[in-house]
């Protein structure tokens, strides 16, 4: 067979694939739990795919869409069937899905080893989505631990200050993250974020929201001292230099980071996010 190409089969993801899915995930020690493939599925029924040679799952793909916006991710081909294009060929397809749904951006967290495959399919550069973690330790502060909060507003504060239609991922998440859902009030609502469960034990802090960096601070160092038994991860836009400083000033490590491209018209949303909802998510 050419080394370069298979025969592949593209199928909607089902959830018989699931644990085909966190099995890949698993690979690249990317954390991810069933649950992200049932919310991934639940909010694109017909975007997420499985590509499969001689009728076994050789890689997967997931996309989500937001109105005009869409995004694509956890796009991974089983080791033993790389560089035989079937990672382009999953992503093609997940492309003409949103393009058909009229999306005219589409964004990713890209992994450098594959920068140069979605170059060659329209992707540009757009900034390094950066990584930390946060090992269990003390805080070095007194500040008081945050209650959690699933108000309303925040589904009307996530569109003010991004721009994007997050509304039914944003109710999915507060009703099975509604212990877990912090505010800022200072009266009204001036910042958000989750702490949503991880693999392995560990928190991802995101998507986090704030009107001004000074919400945004307070935020962050009251979640820090609720959860300083906990391993804690979060993602952060590179421009986002107050939220990147405060994370280092608190005892998080960078890790390795992705590059967040896009494909279509550049979408402008960055200036209120701390903390992204998630590489697979946008």
């Amino acid at each position: 067979m050419n080394q370069s190409y298979c025969e592949l089969d593209i199928s909607i993801m089902t959830e018989k694939d699931f644990d085909f899915a966190v099995e890949m995930t698993d690979n690249e020690k990317w954390g991810y739990l069933c649950s992200d493939f049932e919310k991934l599925k639940a909010f694109e029924p017909e975007g997420c795919f499985v590509a499969r040679s001689e009728g076994q799952p050789v890689g997967i793909i997931t996309s989500t869409s937001y109105d005009d916006y869409g995004f694509v991710g956890t796009l991974i081909v089983r080791k033993t069937h790389r560089h035989k294009k079937i990672g382009e060929r999953l992503l093609s397809h997940a492309i003409d899905f949103l393009e058909n749904k009229d999306v005219k951006t589409i964004e990713l967290d890209g992994v450098f080893a594959a920068v140069s495959l979605y170059r060659r399919l329209g992707f540009r550069d757009k900034y390094l989505s950066l990584r930390f973690f946060r090992p269990p330790a003390p805080v070095k502060h007194t500040s008081e631990p945050l209650n959690p909060d699933p108000a309303g507003d925040i589904i009307e504060f996530d569109l003010q200050h991004t721009g994007i239609m997050r509304q039914r991922l944003l109710k999915r998440y507060l009703n099975e993250y509604r212990d877990a859902v912090y505010t800022v009030r200072e009266p009204g609502l001036e910042a958000f974020a989750f702490a949503r469960p991880r693999a392995g034990g560990l928190k991802t802090i995101g998507p986090m929201v704030a009107a001004n960096k000074k919400a945004a601070q307070i935020l962050i160092m009251n979640l820090i001292s609720k959860y300083t038994d906990t391993r804690l991860t979060m993602g952060v836009p590179e421009h986002n230099h107050t939220m990147v400083k405060l994370l280092y000033k608190q005892g998080f490590y960078y890790n390795p980071p992705s590059l967040r491209m896009y494909r279509g018209k550049k979408k402008e949303y960055e200036k209120n996010i701390y903390g992204i909802l998630s590489p697979e998510k946008g």
